[in-house]
């Protein structure tokens, strides 16, 4: 989305399993996506970003190994969820695996303010993710996006 919004060249690395409703929102912003085969899960894609990036120069985020993500999520994610739930008993928080930042984060301000919380993480058996035996890089998941520019 920041490349979208600033004008800048973006090349998304996906791996097959990923949505193609993911894959249409980031062609939807001007991003081109590049899908790495199944076999090579989430490891393939990072892979084949760092390929492109060595090739072309070009800027990887690594999205999966910053500290941003996660925090990014700490401070708004988890705190915006307490604030929606202010007055109600919520028990169980089930949340998706991507780069693994909002279950990091906002797990992590969840816990903080709701001790008691049960944390659940879902993912589809295809996804790539820890459950089907894909990478876990950083703060979880694996992949590799990037913008020149």
């Amino acid at each position: 989305m920041v490349c979208a919004q600033r004008g800048y060249d973006c090349v998304i690395c996906m791996a097959e399993p990923f949505s193609v409703e993911r894959r249409r929102l980031m062609r939807m912003l001007g991003a081109k996506v590049i899908v790495t085969p199944k076999a090579g899960k989430g490891t393939g894609m990072v892979r084949k970003a760092e390929e492109l990036c060595a090739t072309h120069g070009w800027f990887l985020c690594h999205q999966f190994e910053t500290e941003a993500n996660w925090k990014f999520h700490e401070l708004t994610t988890g705190p915006e969820i307490v604030n929606d739930f202010k007055g109600k008993k919520l028990t169980h928080w089930v949340t998706g695996y991507g780069t693994g930042g909002t279950f990091h984060g906002a797990g992590k301000a969840l816990k903080a303010a709701l001790p008691d919380l049960e944390i659940v993480l879902a993912e589809p058996s295809a996804g790539g993710g820890p459950a089907a035996g894909g990478a876990a890089g950083g703060a979880g998941g694996g992949g590799g996006g990037w913008g020149s520019g």
